[in-house]
């Protein structure tokens, strides 16, 4: 259960597949069972289209990291543009209900990241996710942050990239209504992947203290499975981690874990859970 509704229930577990299906529906409902059969609480998606979140020709910087040149290198079809990369990424609309209904079989939530307002507006009034999640990059984009106010479901608020300013009118914005106090924020290194040195698990805890209204959580983007059961200690109650299939070369397999890894994650955070106790 989500922890806007129940403060004693279990850290909340998000698998986040982003980009790892490939664009290949097959790779999509695989990534369903995994996260289902690792232990996470959902598996989370973007939906968005290479048009809506790339200009035209803006061509992908080289020469700052050989792996990751070796990567887009790798891509198929090769990347050129911002655009080429990110055609690798957005979850096809087409494919968001019948998804929605292999989780649930599965016994798990399904959640996506909308890039806009008309994709926010999808994934609410038309595939009817439980709650919406905005990335740390959409963090100043009023009109996607205004549209979520409205909404009679919680938001989940990305924080990386941001500075305090950028949060506090975020968290401003979302709160302008009743119904959008239900807020959790995920304190974020927007690195990809994030060096352990610069993770700085105390920020959940200081979060906490300026926004008490609001969930704590931690978007890891480490390649630990042990970062997170340390992010439950430092506070989190939501915790989101990228998960990719165990042969994946896709857009995120870089900071993502495979299946097995996943797993041990969950159980991590369980026994840290349990370690911890209540309280009381």
């Amino acid at each position: 259960m989500l922890p806007f509704y129940d403060r004693t229930s279990p850290t909340y577990i998000i698998a986040e597949a982003s980009g790892n299906h490939g664009q290949s529906l097959d790779r999509a409902y695989a990534l369903v069972e995994a996260a289902a059969w690792a232990g996470a609480d959902a598996i989370k998606f973007q939906t968005f289209t290479a048009e809506e979140i790339a200009a035209e020709g803006v061509q992908i910087l080289r020469g700052f990291d050989a792996e990751h040149d070796a990567w887009i290198d790798s891509l198929m079809p090769p990347a050129q543009t911002l655009r080429d990369l990110f055609q690798h990424g957005g979850l096809p609309r087409a494919w968001h209900s019948e998804l929605q209904q292999h989780a649930h079989k599965c016994n798990i939530d399904f959640l996506s990241t909308p890039f806009s307002v008309e994709a926010a507006r999808f994934l609410i009034e038309e595939i009817g996710v439980p709650v919406l999640k905005i990335a740390s990059g959409d963090i100043t984009c009023t009109p996607l942050l205004d549209y979520a106010a409205q909404q009679d479901i919680p938001v989940i608020l990305s924080t990386g990239g941001a500075n305090m300013d950028e949060i506090d009118c975020a968290v401003a914005r979302l709160r302008r209504t009743l119904r959008a106090r239900r807020l959790a924020l995920l304190h974020c290194r927007s690195v990809y992947p994030c060096p352990l040195a610069s993770v700085n698990l105390r920020s959940i805890s200081y979060l906490g203290t300026l926004y008490p209204l609001a969930v704590p959580g931690w978007s890891d983007h480490t390649t630990s499975h042990t970062v997170p059961a340390l992010a439950v200690c430092a506070g989190a109650r939501i915790i989101e981690k990228h998960l990719c299939p165990e042969d994946s070369t896709g857009i995120d397999a870089g900071h993502s874990l495979t299946p097995e890894q996943f797993q041990k994650m969950v159980q991590g955070i369980r026994q840290t859970e349990a370690i911890l106790g209540r309280y009381e």
